[in-house]
């Protein structure tokens, strides 16, 4: 068995989008597990299989296995009885996923698909907007301007300002999910988020009043004994990110 993987950041992405988590982490189980890249899932391991994964009948495990072939992610030998578990190599090719980018699980972690998900999504919308910093020197988003400093800045320390709503649009996610995720990737202390608030509002209604006219969606909460402006939070990854090799043309 080995201690840990590095699994293909889109691997989270495409289970999130397309609803097959679950299944993703069956799969992972099997990666740990074999690390010789077969094995013939024979009725031993199966059980032993269903008891990892907490699975309580057979045929959901049936259903994990039938998935998986229909993937590609497993294939059967008919000669040696053996079921071959593709590498993910193999699986960015044939998906052309240029991303380079991996996540390490090990069997401590794996089973933490939602927050390791929502770690990966903020993690790399956080690394993105710091290179566009970077590049353009400063950025200003809803009247605060973010500065690259210096050669020395480490970006990797500075919170970033990730809004929910547009991780939604950009990952195909509702707005919801995306706060659910954030919301496991921090109990699992992967991210640190800070909430971020405007002055507080001395009369509510006359407030929500004037934002009747307002066309930009505004969020007003009770906070330290002041209703105020809920800004967008700031968000700062609590991990590192791994690299795999370029896809050979």
């Amino acid at each position: 068995m080995t201690s840990e993987i590095s699994v293909p950041i889109q691997l989270f992405i495409s289970a999130q989008q397309q609803s097959y988590a679950k299944k993703l982490q069956f799969f992972l189980a099997l990666k740990l597990l074999y690390k010789c890249g077969k094995t013939k899932l024979d009725n031993d391991e199966l059980l032993f299989l269903e008891l990892t994964e907490e699975i309580s009948s057979r045929k959901t495990t049936i259903k994990y296995i039938d998935f998986l072939i229909k993937k590609g992610w497993l294939q059967y030998n008919n000669r040696t009885g053996y079921y071959i578990i593709k590498s993910f190599e193999r699986i960015r090719s044939e998906n052309n996923w240029k991303v380079r980018l991996s996540y390490p699980v090990d069997f401590y972690s794996y089973r933490n698909i939602k927050a390791i998900t929502g770690a990966i999504i903020y993690g790399y919308l956080h690394k993105d907007f710091w290179r566009k910093v970077r590049r353009k020197k400063s950025v200003q988003i809803k009247g605060s301007t973010y500065h690259f400093l210096s050669p020395h800045f480490n970006y990797k320390e500075a919170p970033a300002p990730l809004s929910v709503l547009g991780i939604g649009n950009i990952f195909h996610i509702s707005p919801a999910t995306a706060c659910r995720l954030k919301n496991c990737a921090q109990k699992q202390k992967l991210l640190e988020v800070k909430k971020n608030y405007e002055a507080f509002i001395p009369n509510k209604k006359a407030m929500e009043l004037c934002l009747d006219y307002n066309d930009k969606p505004n969020n007003i909460v009770f906070v330290e004994g002041n209703y105020r402006f809920q800004l967008i939070d700031t968000i700062c990854p609590l991990f590192l990110f791994k690299r795999r090799q370029k896809l050979k043309t």
